[in-house]
């Protein structure tokens, strides 16, 4: 599936892309965080439906999306993807050296090579947090990286 980018100066950015049924989706992503969905059966017709998110909104959709909370099983891709790819909850504890700081100082990623792609804050999910989210202790964060950077990742939270 090709997803074509374009800039829109003063506005943001634009993604259009076809899905395999063959319908046209457009994602206008706005200089805002706001987003607009427009979904065509041919891109040269008026769309279907147009839906509008704010930026807290999007991120929830985006979170649902990615499967922060729930996984469904998939075809061969999954297996694949399972053997060198893993999703950890991992808790921080109050002694973590990540406690109080935000994702971006924690610097997890270049650290450990995981990427947090969500954080579970006392059953709140906050899905792709924005790298200015403060860790806290009992954070469980949800993030992703290889089977052989996980040690790395479990040391810093304890």
């Amino acid at each position: 599936m090709e997803v074509k980018t374009t800039d829109l100066p003063g506005i943001g950015k634009k993604y259009s892309m076809t899905t395999v049924s063959g319908k046209h989706i457009v994602v206008l992503l706005h200089l805002t965080g706001n987003r607009e969905i427009y979904y065509f059966d041919d891109p040269d017709d008026d769309p279907l439906t147009t839906v509008q998110f704010s930026d807290e909104e999007s991120r929830k959709l985006g979170a649902i999306l990615l499967g922060v909370d729930y996984q469904p099983v998939a075809d061969d891709r999954m297996d694949l993807l399972l053997k060198s790819v893993r999703i950890e909850w991992l808790r921080i504890e109050p002694s973590s050296q990540l406690l109080g700081k935000t994702i971006a100082e924690s610097q997890i990623r270049k650290m450990t090579g995981y990427t947090i792609i969500g954080i579970d804050r006392g059953g709140i999910i906050i899905g792709s947090p924005d790298i200015s989210e403060v860790i806290t202790a009992g954070d469980v964060l949800m993030a992703i990286g290889s089977r052989e950077q996980i040690k790395a990742l479990e040391d810093l939270c304890r």
